[in-house]
């Protein structure tokens, strides 16, 4: 879960303040993240497998290239649109907070930096969406993070993704159990299937390598567990919607930027 991670790596691409009435949109191929705060909604999110009515004061994540339709009556809402490099899902998370006044505050400071655009604000407002991910962070933490059935299994995982030969029925046993079983509970835990949160892991730890700028794509796709690298950059543009080539070139260009 997005809100679950403690770490996340970003790039702010913006921060707008939305206030509509009356909306029925279709939002579709958005090449980047989103996290926003609605201080007042009635607002009905469909994608195709999910549905939620959100109303006032509720915290939503939007993960890039997520097909979604969106019906509102009312949605007043600062969001924040950025780049994360090392957390992918397929899906719409959102919560409630339980001191909505603090989010109202972070999310209206950010908007205030970024719309002012003076010298450093790109640095203000990356430290002002730290401690909004914190905050959401501290309200849903759990210490029981991972099933105990499967948590030998997804420690396993998360500290062997880079081998291309893994398989799932390989993780799957060192929590002693069948694969059939461990996928059921995995996608239980996850929402998605273990070879997705696989896949995420490496794409996640590609982008890292990128960012360094030290390593060749080639050579970035061996060290993340692809031995083919036409395979690592088709699975690179179903999930960032751009090649990996075509990222690591705006990447630059974001930074140069900065």
């Amino acid at each position: 879960m997005f809100f679950n991670k403690e770490t996340i790596s970003f790039n702010i691409l913006d921060v707008i303040k939305i206030n509509q009435q009356n909306v029925n949109m279709f939002n579709t191929g958005r090449n980047f993240d989103a996290i926003s705060f609605r201080f007042h909604a009635d607002t009905f999110l469909k994608t195709e497998t999910q549905e939620y009515c959100v109303g006032d004061n509720t915290i939503c994540y939007f993960p890039a290239m997520l097909d979604y339709t969106r019906i509102s009556k009312l949605d007043e809402m600062i969001v924040v649109h950025f780049d994360a490099t090392n957390y992918f899902c397929e899906s719409i998370e959102l919560f409630t907070p339980q001191n909505p006044q603090t989010f109202e505050e972070l999310f209206e400071k950010i908007y205030a930096v970024w719309s002012k655009k003076q010298v450093g604000y790109k640095h203000k407002c990356s430290a002002i969406l730290c401690e909004i991910f914190a905050e959401c962070y501290v309200q849903n933490f759990t210490n029981n993070a991972y099933d105990p059935k499967i948590k030998s299994s997804v420690i396993y995982m998360n500290e062997h993704f880079k081998d291309s030969n893994i398989s799932i029925k390989e993780i799957a046993d060192k929590s002693f159990i069948s694969e059939v079983y461990f996928r059921k509970l995995f996608r239980r835990e996850f929402g998605i299937s273990p070879q997705k949160h696989l896949i995420n892991l490496r794409i996640g730890h590609a982008i890292g390598l990128m960012s360094t700028g030290y390593y060749l794509l080639k050579e970035i796709a061996y060290m993340s567990g692809y031995t083919d690298y036409k395979y690592f950059s088709t699975e690179f543009k179903r999930i960032k919607g751009v090649s990996p080539s075509e990222y690591l070139y705006n990447c630059s260009d974001f930074k140069k930027q900065g």
